[in-house]
Order: C-alpha cells, then structure tokens, then sequence
C-alpha cells in the first residue's frame, strides 16, 4: 500500500471508529421522562408557551344552558404560567386578578387577590380540559343561593 492510501484509510478509520463512538454514546446522557396527566392538562390551562386566553363560550346553570348577554360573548379569562409548580396567574374580562392552582386533574382553584371585598377563592370542578375547550363547575358561588353553574370556554 502507498503511503497516501495508508494516510486515507487511517483517516476514513477514525471517521468511521469516532462516528460509531458519537452515535452510540447519544441517548445514554438525559432521557426524557413523559409528562404526567396533571402536567399535560397544566400545559393545555396555560400553553406549553406559558399563556393562553379562554373566551366564554356557554353557561349552565343547575344544568340549564343560559343564553350569553353581548357582554358574556366578549368574556374571556387569561391564565399564564409562573414558575411554581401547577400556579399559573390569571386575569379575566370583569378585571379579576389573582393566582390559579391546577390542584389536580380534576381541581381548578382561583384566589382573587384584586376584589372590592378583598381576597375571594373559587373552587371549580375540572370536567373538560383539552388545548381547545375549557368545562368547569363551580358549586355555591359567592354571593348566590346554592346552585351548580357550569362554565365552558375555548380557546383558538
């Protein structure tokens, strides 16, 4: 063998050796461990991005669908991301500010930090919470007799 054979097949060896070694060795460093339902649903609440609006879409009340007012139709509630686990803080059309617990997949809790009245919690049965739609209940709201309303929103 020439000189200048032995030079190009030492260097396509160690492409070829260095290669093998690059690719066998990826895949053993960090694995990526599957998001959890709660995870999951905390991403479709907020976004992967870490903000999303929900524009109401219906009202039920002791399951009785009601019809939205003009207002109603322009209604929508903004959750966004914070760096504590499932906390997310939110604003809604009537001027609500405050935080919101992804407390479970089935638990939504907003604690209103802005209200006339002072500090107000909501807790919300999750029925529904996709990337699009958002189906909560809330029992005995403040302020009203006891009846069950349900809220459904969309996202686009």
């Amino acid at each position: 063998m020439k000189p200048v054979q032995k030079i190009r097949a030492f260097i396509l060896a160690t492409l070829l050796v260095s290669g093998a070694l690059f690719f066998s060795g990826c895949g053993r460093g960090e694995q990526i461990v599957p998001k959890s339902e709660h995870e999951k649903l905390f991403d479709n609440l907020t976004s992967p991005l870490g903000n999303k609006q929900w524009f109401l879409k219906a009202i039920y009340v002791n399951g009785v669908l009601q019809p939205l007012t003009d207002a109603q139709k322009r209604y929508y509630k903004t959750y966004t991301k914070t760096q504590k686990p499932f906390t997310a803080t939110f604003l809604d059309d009537d001027g609500n500010r405050g935080e919101a617990f992804l407390l479970s997949v089935i638990q939504l809790r907003e604690n209103i930090t802005n209200g006339p009245l002072g500090a107000l919690t909501r807790d919300y049965v999750v029925k529904e919470l996709t990337e699009k739609t958002l189906d909560i209940e809330v029992v005995n709201p403040p302020g009203t007799p006891t009846q069950i309303v349900r809220e459904v929103y969309y996202a686009n």
